[in-house]
């Protein structure tokens, strides 16, 4: 059989299982619609603004009103309103909508689990990573940006299989082993694009006037209420009673979050923008960590502090920014104590259009959307960063790349 009809026959099976598992094979209809799930789904995860799930599920505002409506009566949903802005209602999951979802990722789960258990373990990982790189899903972010790209493109790429011969329609069977029999991939894949070929460097003064300070500050945050700051992997760098230096540190969430789950730590923002230290200092106060955390004012480039201070440096979101990438690599290894960490992470200019996408849409303003497409634009690809820390002192470095950004790991 040839490998597209394999496929599908697997994939098949699979929709059909999932069908089962969500009480569809029952005779009966779902209690749910499909696009009463992804309502459940996407408001579990992440607080759905009303006025969005008409343009997320591709249908009319009064049909989305309608949906909702229904899980709001049946117990799974409720409205509530935004905390930041009272004008906006958003819908979270109640009790009932949480524990449906949980007991259906309960089957799901099984389902995949005892399947998974009659592969050899090399090969369970093996399948998983073949799925992965076919699906090119890897985590959250790359699921949602996928799936934006996925019903934007879906029906734009038919693959028809009605033919007709001497007026007669052809069974599937017949179609599939004629199109498949001589060549197995008749259509040509899509080429691998990224964004942007030539670095444009941004702005080397960071943000300074208030009126974007204050947008910043409002995405920064949706980025933390939403997981998306890579902080679980900085507490993973962190030993307990490190003295932490933060190059960059915008509104402060960052480097907040890291004070606020580690024990013993105290951190000293670097920051090119009084602005932007003005806020950080105020969210710093409403963490009630003022006793651990300062800010200090400069440039990265000539870092007002002596050598050998602190045992942690790091950085999310700035890099692209630095006037000079190797001069601060430089002076971070200087201020580090020997043994000192370093984790930098960042945008990459390399990302594929359908994460570019997704992450500009997550951009509320007008203002921010135009700063990210900046900011993409000048940031570094994996290449370019092995070349600048190559010439930094470093006892080891490491630049790891994943579909939406670069980490760099480096040791005094």
């Amino acid at each position: 059989m040839d490998p597209t009809s394999h496929l599908r026959l697997s994939l098949g099976f699979v929709g059909m299982a999932i069908n089962m598992l969500f009480g569809t094979n029952r005779g009966r209809k779902n209690l749910l619609s499909p696009g009463a799930i992804e309502i459940l789904y996407t408001s579990y995860f992440s607080p759905v603004c009303m006025g969005d799930i008409a343009g997320m599920l591709g249908i009319s505002p009064s049909s989305a009103t309608d949906l909702v409506n229904y899980l709001e009566r049946e117990g799974f949903v409720c409205r509530v309103q935004d905390p930041d802005n009272r004008r906006v209602i958003r819908v979270v999951p109640a009790e009932k909508g949480k524990i449906w979802l949980l007991e259906t990722e309960e089957k799901i789960y099984g389902f995949l689990e005892s399947h998974l258990s009659r592969l050899p373990e090399n090969d369970r990982y093996l399948f998983a990573d073949l799925c992965s790189r076919f699906t090119g899903v890897e985590d959250e972010m790359t699921f949602i940006a996928e799936i934006s790209g996925f019903k934007k493109d879906r029906g734009n790429e038919k693959i028809p299989l009605v033919t007709y011969e001497d007026g007669k329609l052809l069974r599937l069977e017949e179609v599939v082993d004629r199109r498949y029999q001589t060549d197995p991939f008749p259509y040509s894949p899509k080429e691998m694009t990224v964004m942007f070929e030539t670095r444009v460097p941004e702005t080397v003064e960071g943000i300074q006037d208030e009126i974007t300070v204050a947008a910043y500050d409002i995405m920064q945050r949706g980025l933390r209420d939403a997981g998306h700051l890579p902080v679980e992997d900085l507490v993973k760098q962190t030993q307990p009673g490190d003295k932490g230096l933060e190059i960059g540190p915008g509104p402060g969430y960052y480097g907040l979050e890291w004070v606020r789950k580690t024990e013993g730590t105290t951190l000293t923002g670097l920051e090119i923008s009084p602005a932007m230290i003005r806020l950080a200092s105020e969210n710093t106060l409403s963490y009630n960590l003022n006793e651990r955390v300062t800010y200090q004012e400069g440039n990265a480039l000539m870092m007002p502090f002596e050598d050998n201070l602190f045992s942690l440096a790091f950085s999310n979101g700035s890099l692209h920014e630095w006037e000079d990438a190797g001069v601060v690599f430089s002076e971070i290894h200087r201020v580090l104590q020997p043994g000192g960490r370093v984790m930098v992470t960042d945008l990459k200019r390399d990302l594929s259009p359908e994460i570019f996408t997704f992450m500009q849409g997550s951009c509320r303003s007008e203002e921010i959307r135009k700063g990210f497409e900046t900011s993409v634009r000048a940031a570094y690809k994996k290449e370019e960063l092995e070349d600048i820390l190559s010439g930094v002192s470093f006892r080891s470095s490491q630049v790891i790349a994943h579909p939406y950004g670069l980490v760099v790991l480096a040791r005094k």
